[in-house]
């Protein structure tokens, strides 16, 4: 008696009537991996088959014994099929397992035989721990290459630019890096405006006899308009010269008359 099994549904009918013969192909449910099976001879796939079976049966008329051949041949091609797929399966069973927790039927590479479990189930604990392993050294040698990395150094005087040079050399207007504290900028344009004596402490500076305020040298006060005395040169009580017009004379301490 023929052995009867279960096929599990991984095939692919891969038969060919007009040929006359049987064929399947099995896949992974996991990898899909195939594999075909060696192809069967049909045994009443023939046109001569079905009119000795027609002709036989009917007693020689031609046409109703063809309508009664394809009728049997196509209930005998059916058994024929199922007993091909049962001859294939049998010929790659071997090739395949059916886990008992996800009843997937996979194959070889797929499960693992000393857990009887696939590998979705059940994965490989050896080489997991390998994989994880691999990773970390991968992550640790990125670190030591980002701790010891320098980035290199071009010479760009050799790369064009559009840039001219008036644009690279600071300009003559920038503040000086020793700005004294409370310094604005907007007092730039104020300061470049005055003369080049007055920032350097060499201008003569006179006090104005109507408000008091200290300023340059000049016919009348900047800040009220008065008329101002001349400054003096030397003291005249003990012709001492004079600096920067102050209102007693350095040497003898006479009051000066630029100080009334």
């Amino acid at each position: 008696m023929t052995e009867h099994y279960i096929v599990p549904n991984i095939y692919t009918d891969m038969s060919n009537q007009s040929q006359g013969y049987f064929a399947f192909r099995f896949t992974c449910q996991r990898c899909y991996w195939q594999i075909d099976s060696r192809p069967l001879r049909s045994t009443v796939s023939t046109v001569s088959n079905i009119m000795d079976i027609g002709v036989g049966l009917l007693g020689g008329f031609l046409g109703r014994a063809a309508e009664a051949g394809q009728k049997i041949y196509g209930s005998q091609w059916h058994q024929e099929q199922a007993d091909a797929l049962q001859k294939s399966w049998a010929q790659v069973q071997h090739e395949f397992h059916t886990c008992p927790k996800c009843s997937y039927t996979v194959c070889m590479r797929c499960f693992n035989i000393k857990l009887n479990l696939c590998n979705n189930c059940a994965p490989d604990l050896k080489a997991e721990g390998a994989q994880f392993l691999h990773e970390q050294n991968i992550e640790a040698q990125r670190q030591q290459i980002q701790e010891g990395y320098r980035a290199p150094r071009f010479d760009i005087s050799a790369i064009p630019s559009a840039v001219t040079p008036e644009l690279v050399q600071p300009s003559q207007r920038s503040l000086p890096s020793t700005a004294p504290a409370g310094y604005l900028p907007a007092q730039a344009g104020i300061e470049s405006q005055r003369p080049a004596s007055a920032s350097s402490g060499n201008l003569e500076t006179v006090m104005c006899p109507n408000c008091r305020c200290m300023g340059p040298a000049s016919k009348f006060c900047q800040d009220c308009g008065s008329r101002l005395p001349a400054p003096e040169r030397v003291c005249h009580q003990c012709s001492s010269p004079l600096q920067n017009n102050p209102r007693f004379c350095p040497e003898c301490g006479t009051r000066l008359q630029m100080a009334t």
